[in-house]
């Protein structure tokens, strides 16, 4: 009789036995869900994170990369086609007075004019009389078979300043202390650049 109760019990037992086991297996299973979608979730958010990092400094590269417009290629390019300009008017000036000796009947006359050039003014390293030239701040150019010396200082966008003469707006005139020249100022340049020309009677 004990055997048979014995055997009643197990069989009981077995069920519930199984169950929980199935329940310790099914939380087991989900932990494991759970553990893996934590981890999944946590490197989702790695990979955004850098994806955002390399895209801001991929911008920050491009940023740094691109040239800033502050007007000084635009400054070059506008002086280089004034020189380019002043070197073609002075051959040109320099082949006419190459040639004028030789063309006019008065040939004579200017080689003697020409003779009589003064020892005691300038006549290299400076600058022909009605030339037009280009100055900047601090510098100091004679003016050949003159005692002219334009010798500059603060040039705006649109004034030159200049020892003896003082501060000459764009497409005026001054006159140059001490002698019985004028410089004309053609253009004025913020950038530290002008265009000038002396004459003298």
């Amino acid at each position: 009789m004990r055997r048979y109760r014995r055997l009643v019990l197990i069989d009981r037992l077995i069920p519930f036995l199984a169950a929980v086991v199935g329940l310790v297996a099914l939380a087991g299973a989900v932990a494991v869900q759970l553990n893996t979608d934590a981890k999944t979730k946590a490197v989702t958010e790695a990979v955004a994170a850098l994806r955002s990092s390399v895209d801001e400094l991929g911008k920050r590269a491009e940023a740094a990369a691109a040239p800033v417009d502050d007007g000084t290629a635009a400054g070059l390019l506008a002086l280089q086609d004034r020189m380019v300009k002043l070197e073609g008017e002075w051959t040109e000036q320099k082949a006419a007075a190459v040639a004028t000796p030789a063309a006019l009947p008065g040939a004579a006359e200017a080689g003697a004019e020409t003779a009589a050039i003064d020892p005691n003014l300038p006549t290299t390293d400076c600058i022909p009389l009605g030339t037009r030239f280009m100055v900047t701040p601090g510098e100091s150019y004679p003016i050949c078979q003159s005692k002219a010396v334009i010798k500059t200082g603060l040039i705006t966008a649109d004034t030159v300043t200049m020892d003896g003469v003082g501060q000459v707006v764009e497409t005026g005139f001054g006159s140059i202390a001490g002698t019985s020249c004028t410089v004309m100022v053609f253009s004025a340049d913020e950038a530290g650049f002008a265009e000038v020309r002396v004459t003298c009677t």
